[in-house]
C-alpha cells in the first residue's frame, strides 16, 4: 500500500497541495469557452439580385463592451463562410487578410475578399461595412448588407461578472479550510496527558 512519508500532519499538508495542484490544472480548461458560430443574412439592397448567407466562427464569445478585431493572424477567427447564387467563399480561399470588427457585441466590419474561377466565369466577394458580390466576369454587381441572425455553439455571455468569480473563489477558499481542519482534528484518545 501507498504511504505518505512524514508526520501525520506533513501527509495532510502533501494531499491538500495535491489536490490544490489538481485542481489548478483541470478547472482553467473546464472553464474555457468554446468557439462561437454567428450565423449571418446577406440582404441586398434596392436593385441588387443577390443575397445569401453566412458564418463566422470565432474562438470565443465577444465582449459586450469596446471594439474587438478577429483575425486569423491574432488567433480569434477560426472560420468565415458565404454562399451567394450557389457559389460558395470560405477563409481559405480568401484573399489578402480577413478581420471580423465587433464593437459593443455588436457585428461592425467584416473585410473580406475572395474570387472563384477564372474569366468568364468569375465571381468575386468583397465585404467592408456591407458586401458588393460580382458575377458575369465582374462586369455585374450586387450589393447589400450583412447582419447577425443567430448564434451557435457557447452561450452569446459565458464570462461570469466579476462578484460570481469572488463567491466562487470564496467557497472554494472555505471548502478548502473546512477539509483541511477536519483533517487536522485528532481523536480524543490520540491526545497525550
Amino acid at each position: 500500500m501507498f504511504s505518505l512519508p512524514g508526520s501525520r500532519r506533513n501527509r495532510k499538508v502533501v494531499l491538500l497541495a495535491l489536490f490544490t495542484a489538481v485542481f489548478a490544472l483541470f478547472v482553467p480548461a473546464a472553464l474555457h469557452a468554446s468557439p462561437i458560430t454567428y450565423n449571418l443574412a446577406l440582404t441586398p439592397g434596392a436593385g441588387s439580385p443577390f443575397g445569401g448567407t453566412g458564418t463566422i466562427t470565432l474562438n470565443s464569445a465577444v465582449p459586450s463592451t469596446g471594439q474587438v478585431d478577429y483575425t486569423q493572424a491574432n488567433g480569434g477567427l477560426l472560420d468565415v463562410t458565404f454562399n451567394i447564387d450557389g457559389q460558395n467563399f470560405s477563409l481559405a480561399g480568401a484573399t489578402g487578410t480577413t478581420l471580423v470588427r465587433f464593437l459593443n457585441g455588436q457585428l461592425n466590419d467584416i473585410t473580406f475578399a475572395e474570387t472563384i474561377g477564372t474569366t468568364p466565369a468569375r465571381f468575386t466577394l468583397d465585404s467592408t461595412s456591407g458586401y458588393a458580390f460580382y458575377y458575369n466576369d465582374g462586369q455585374a454587381a450586387s450589393y447589400g448588407a450583412f447582419a447577425v441572425t443567430g448564434t451557435s455553439g457557447s452561450s452569446p455571455s459565458p464570462v461570469p461578472e466579476p462578484s460570481s468569480l469572488l463567491l466562487f473563489a470564496t467557497g472554494l477558499v472555505g471548502a478548502a479550510g473546512l477539509l483541511y481542519f477536519r483533517m487536522s482534528v485528532q481523536p480524543a484518545s490520540a491526545k497525550s496527558c
